[in-house]
């Protein structure tokens, strides 16, 4: 990989995506499921729920690492690790990339992770005052901390370059976005490897988020999670990890590889939780940052906390800045996914520009009239040219990002493929 010169103006694109949460464990059995509007949320099955406030989470039951991850890999690292290794490997696999023959100071991983590693950190309490201390894993300290996916990966796939890891509860993996764009466009890396890791569907974690306040009480899996609705009772917390490649937009084409779509912008701008005008500002930033205005826009990946006054908040902000712009919400069929969520959202809008698709949000049939925003409640066919993603914390961290279709890099690419086959 030649490393270009450094410019505020670099632009990147996102050529490899890999995704595993309660939906499926690779990418497109994921967008199969979030297209039929299907829901992943239901009780919780990999752990005894008996007492806790809360019933209903969005999990992977049957995921095997083993798979794809060594043993010697697996016992030294948690599950939420184990999810972004399997989703960072499908990335590659997807974009074609084998990094071996790759200058790895060149290449750098940007994920958001909000909680740690919920499942050896629970192990460890149970090794502890059950067995003893003796018996604790001794990669225990390593292995649940926040950080662990981003150390895995880079030596699991050899990434020596800038690399940043981000805990910023529901806007974690939207400031990796923010740092990864950045990075590419000042010249610090060719490479990105961008998204988040979540596991925090444990007994445990379960409890601890039960604090915050946002997760919903309901026992009825079509009620739980109504994002923009007045019936909302809060979010379903989910796991899984999403991880994408962004290169160089140059780079990429020059390797002949298949362009998803750009990355626009990402703006991000922190107040008071309860003011909208730092969303305000954020989404209008965004646009202008991506040359983009409002009637471009065709669909809108929302927040969609669950949370009455927080999504009336957004859903006013999205209304004033896009007024009729469809808007959905996958978390509302994957539960929440913090550090993982705003990959997510990336990777399925970007398939919904491939597809020329606007796909639908699970339980959005049953109360329309009551919606504060246009929620898509069917997938309908819809030529995308740009799409805006929100992403905001508990805190006020308001992160945008916009991506667009890039039919010109996808199409210099093409030519660059069909003269080396």
């Amino acid at each position: 990989m030649t490393k270009p010169s450094a410019t505020a103006s670099r632009r990147a694109v996102f050529t490899g995506m890999g995704l595993v949460n309660a939906a499926g464990e690779d990418t497109e059995s994921v967008w199969q499921t979030i297209q039929a509007g299907k829901s992943a949320i239901g009780p919780a099955r990999r752990f005894d729920a008996t007492g806790l406030d809360v019933c209903l989470v969005a999990e992977i039951p049957d995921f095997h690492p083993a798979k794809q991850i060594s043993r010697r890999i697996i016992a030294k690292s948690d599950r939420f690790a184990h999810f972004a290794l399997t989703a960072t490997s499908q990335a590659l696999d997807d974009a074609g990339l084998d990094l071996d023959g790759l200058d790895p100071f060149r290449i750098g991983i940007s994920f958001g992770n909000n909680s740690g590693g919920w499942d050896i950190c629970e192990r460890g309490f149970l090794e502890y005052y059950r067995e003893g201390p003796s018996m604790v894993n001794p990669w225990q300290a390593t292995a649940w901390f926040p950080t662990a996916p981003q150390g895995f990966v880079s030596i699991q796939f050899n990434v020596r370059g800038w690399s940043k890891s981000f805990a910023c509860d529901r806007a974690s993996g939207a400031c990796a976005a923010y740092f990864a764009l950045r990075a590419l466009r000042w010249g610090h890396n060719d490479l990105m490897l961008v998204g988040g890791s979540e596991a925090p569907v444990t007994r445990l974690g379960v409890s601890a988020h039960v604090s915050t306040g946002e997760l919903s009480p309901s026992s009825d899996p079509d009620l739980a999670y109504l994002p923009y609705s007045k019936s909302a009772t809060g979010l379903v917390l989910g796991e899984g990890s999403a991880v994408l490649v962004l290169e160089d937009r140059d780079l990429a084409i020059a390797r002949g590889a298949r362009v998803y779509g750009e990355l626009l912008a990402v703006e991000q701008r922190t107040g008071p939780p309860d003011d909208p005008r730092d969303l305000e500002d954020t989404l209008r930033a965004a646009l202008a940052q991506a040359g983009r205005h409002p009637a471009q826009v065709g669909l809108v990946f929302g927040e969609g906390c669950g949370s009455v006054s927080g999504d009336q908040l957004e859903a006013d902000v999205l209304n004033r800045v896009l007024p009729g712009v469809p808007v959905t919400v996958p978390k509302a069929a994957i539960g929440h996914l913090y550090g993982a969520s705003t990959g997510t959202d990336i990777a399925l809008a970007l398939l919904a520009v491939r597809d020329r698709v606007i796909p639908a949000t699970a339980h959005a049939e049953s109360d329309p009239a009551e919606r504060s925003v246009p929620l898509v409640a069917v997938t309908e066919s819809r030529d995308l040219d740009t799409v805006v993603i929100v992403s905001r914390s508990r805190e006020g961290a308001n992160v945008v990002v916009v991506i667009g279709r890039d039919e010109a890099a996808e199409s210099e690419a093409r030519q660059h493929r069909c003269k080396t086959t």
